[in-house]
């Protein structure tokens, strides 16, 4: 039996797909699914808890523990452009907020992982504002990497006091106004738009527009002992999650249904999804636009330091980086380089 981890979020869709349509049992694995409320404690078992895989994992969480602990390998991937956004800055109905700048002082809930607190901390910064961790999850816990910054230089009018907040708490902590804002993703985003609670920020996606359009989210991963003690089934993991992908790419509206049992009940329905993520099987990952995406967010210091990623992305063929192959007819285009 081979455990497969998963984010209870919507990047997660061709895993989900794979899973309830019989795809891993089709390449002979027999499978059973442990679920965590983001990637980052996802993440945290691969590396301590000898979990051998799982996704969809934000960059910035996968690279800090590859760079620290031990390698990871990446599989397929899942990206955002200015038409397909993942992320969402929510704000509270009547908070009156009408600007990054108008977040000084206020409390903003981030999604508790290693990607969304520095991906805020670069939207803050951008506005003159600093960053301040107020309340911490137990479910990330980089403290020191995840801390204030910039509280010396920038008076205390100008900085953000950040709460972590869950996907299935986030409607809540903003009907009680508990937060005026959240920086999140699917499920989150839908159910509080739908809740009538939350307004979203702007009419341009945050990261596409901050760090580049499209944006290379994230990708399945693996521990890299599990790669060298048991290939072939990396593979077939790998065969599996490139059909889930398709599903995803033909017809997301399916692939958004199916996921509902993976999902926070009280978040669960995202057939009406706002966030539309872009998903590549792992022969249309760009291994050079990989490359760049992730040495930005190294040069940005959210990763810990640039790692030569060709030796750590895996197609079916395993151990071997791949040139990127064409989408098919009326799919998703590969990434253009930067």
């Amino acid at each position: 039996m081979l455990t497969i981890a998963y984010s209870a979020l919507g990047v997660s869709l061709p895993l989900f797909v794979a899973h309830r349509t019989g795809l891993f049992a089709d390449q002979g694995l027999r499978v059973q699914m442990r679920g965590y409320p983001t990637a980052h404690p996802l993440v945290e078992d691969i590396m301590d808890a000898g979990v051998p895989c799982g996704g969809f994992v934000a960059f910035p969480i996968s690279l800090h523990r590859h760079a620290r602990t031990r390698p990871l390998y990446y599989a397929c991937a899942v990206a955002e452009d200015l038409d397909n956004p993942i992320s969402f800055l929510l704000l509270r109905k009547g908070s009156g907020i009408r600007s990054i700048e108008d977040l000084a002082g206020r409390r903003v809930g981030v999604l508790p992982t290693k990607a969304y607190r520095e991906w805020l901390k670069v939207l803050l910064a951008q506005a003159g504002l600093g960053y301040h961790q107020a309340k911490l999850d137990k479910t990330c816990k980089c403290m020191t990497t995840c801390k204030a910054t910039g509280a010396r230089m920038i008076p205390m009018e100008r900085m953000v006091s950040v709460d972590d907040v869950l996907p299935y708490e986030a409607a809540a902590a903003l009907r009680a106004g508990r937060v005026d804002a959240i920086f999140t993703n699917d499920p989150a985003v839908t159910d509080a738009v739908r809740s009538g609670v939350a307004d979203i920020f702007g009419d341009r996606p945050i990261l596409p527009s901050l760090l580049g359009s499209p944006f290379l989210f994230g990708s399945f991963v693996f521990d890299s002992r599990f790669v060298a003690d048991r290939p072939d089934e990396a593979r077939r993991v790998i065969a599996a999650l490139d059909e889930g992908v398709r599903v995803c790419q033909q017809d997301p509206a399916e692939a958004r249904r199916l996921a509902a049992k993976y999902l926070p009940p009280s978040c669960a329905d995202l057939r009406d999804g706002l966030g539309r993520p872009i998903f590549l099987t792992s022969r249309q990952v760009d291994v050079a636009r990989l490359q760049a995406t992730t040495d930005l967010l190294a040069d940005g210091g959210m990763t810990g330091g640039r790692i030569k990623m060709a030796p750590w992305v895996m197609s079916t063929d395993v151990m071997s980086p791949q040139r990127a192959e064409p989408a098919r007819a009326g799919h998703v285009p590969i990434m253009p380089s930067l």
